[in-house]
């Protein structure tokens, strides 16, 4: 072994050592880019006004298979955060919450890779003991 291949070989490992070492110093928790962050978040109430509690809000794509969920609150506010991309602007998952099923549409500024992207989107709920409706606000 020549002493450039030698040393080129320890600089090579220290390099890769501490690129593992930086990837696994990363947090290990469910934040992403600002830009492919989009969160959903919101009240569920019932028609009285009065906070709907403990209801879970699921996200659903087209298939039916989850995108996420949560429960509300003990004020009916949630908040769902989900990873998408650029390509996934327009594409539309379903919102169930009880028996109501919503059809929730994805909107953001593509080019805009600063503003934290999300909407805000509001039910109305029946009591589950009573045939399930609701209306939804956006923002």
């Amino acid at each position: 072994m020549s002493l450039i291949h030698g040393i080129l070989t320890k600089r090579a490992c220290f390099g890769f050592g501490l690129t593992l070492l930086l990837i696994a110093a990363q947090p290990t928790s469910a934040t992403h880019l600002i830009d492919h962050r989009y969160t959903v978040w919101g009240e569920v109430k019932y028609p009285d006004g009065s906070p709907a509690a403990d209801l879970t809000v699921r996200l659903l794509i087209k298939d039916g298979a989850p995108l996420g969920q949560v429960a509300t609150d003990g004020q009916g506010r949630y908040r769902i955060l989900l990873h998408v991309h650029n390509e996934d602007l327009y594409k539309v998952f379903d919102m169930k919450v009880n028996e109501v099923t919503r059809k929730v549409r994805i909107l953001f500024n593509p080019s805009d890779a600063e503003t934290e992207r999300g909407q805000r989107i509001d039910l109305v709920v029946k009591h589950e003991d009573q045939p399930g409706t609701s209306s939804t606000q956006s923002q």
